[in-house]
């Protein structure tokens, strides 16, 4: 297993082979919100999304208007951790992350 240093980047390729990160927002969040039941707001205006887990330990945003080109950052509170995701990061790579989320937020 590799280790990375905290401020290492890890670049997913070829990402041809998994599409593009915008295409399949639903897959990326859609089990949070809808099986585990993580509250969200959404602001329609400028495509921002918030979700926290239900105990309040996980957050996810989403803020395509983000001028660094970082769309996706999910972080925990308790231990502290944190990843960025660019706009360009496949959503199958999106989702493997959001799928393991639920039993770290416990």
């Amino acid at each position: 297993m590799n280790t990375f240093a905290p401020n290492d980047l890890v670049l997913i390729s070829p990402r041809y082979l998994a599409g593009g990160g915008m295409n399949k927002i639903n897959d990326v969040i859609g089990p949070l919100v809808h099986l585990f039941r993580w509250p969200y707001e959404h602001n329609p205006r400028t495509g921002r999304i918030d979700i926290d887990s239900p105990c309040g330990s996980v957050f996810l945003d989403f803020d395509p208007g983000r001028q660094d080109g970082v769309w996706w950052t999910i972080a925990h509170h308790e231990p502290y951790w944190r990843i960025e995701f660019s706009r360009q990061t496949p959503s199958e790579a999106l989702a493997s992350v959001t799928q393991a989320l639920p039993p770290v937020a416990r």
